[in-house]
């Protein structure tokens, strides 16, 4: 039996933020966003720094009461999603210690609650002519000075 899968999200293809514990990622390369509520949120965070699928149902099993819903089929369900649609791919196998993780106050556990994930094609066409850019310090759009054409001065 191979060792479980790491992750990864390519940079220049995946954007994400998390924002008051939800997650938003923009596929860049065919436009669509995605929204994760707070435990695919949780899940993704995971996915980023390394861990396989059975160390993020470790994370969630001590985290969660999760004598109502299965964690495991839950994340194994939410990464074929992401996989579906190109947002994250097989990595490297684990191997080696696996990345820290945090501990979670075993008395204050809530019901483990399935993860969400919603696509949105709304603004596909925006993202597909025009997608988000990476601002420096000389903001954006970047104008060229005047007499400068396709990138010669």
């Amino acid at each position: 039996m191979s060792a479980p899968a790491r992750y990864t999200v390519d940079p220049a293809k995946v954007v994400s933020e998390i924002i008051d514990g939800e997650a938003i990622l923009i596929n860049l390369a065919n436009g669509y966003y995605y929204s994760l509520d707070t435990t695919a949120a949780e899940i993704w965070t995971h996915l980023q720094a390394g861990r396989t699928a059975p160390e993020i149902v470790s994370v969630l099993r001590r985290r969660y009461d999760c004598s109502q819903a299965d964690p495991e089929a839950a994340v194994q369900s939410l990464i074929a999603s992401l996989e579906t649609d190109e947002l994250i791919a097989p990595g490297m196998p684990s191997s080696g210690p696996a990345p820290q993780m945090l501990s979670s106050d075993e008395a204050s556990r809530t019901p483990f609650r399935p993860p969400t994930l919603e696509r949105f094609s709304d603004m596909q066409g925006f993202l597909l002519v025009d997608p988000i850019h990476e601002v420096d310090d000389t903001g954006w759009p970047n104008v060229k000075p005047e007499g400068t054409t396709f990138g010669r001065a």
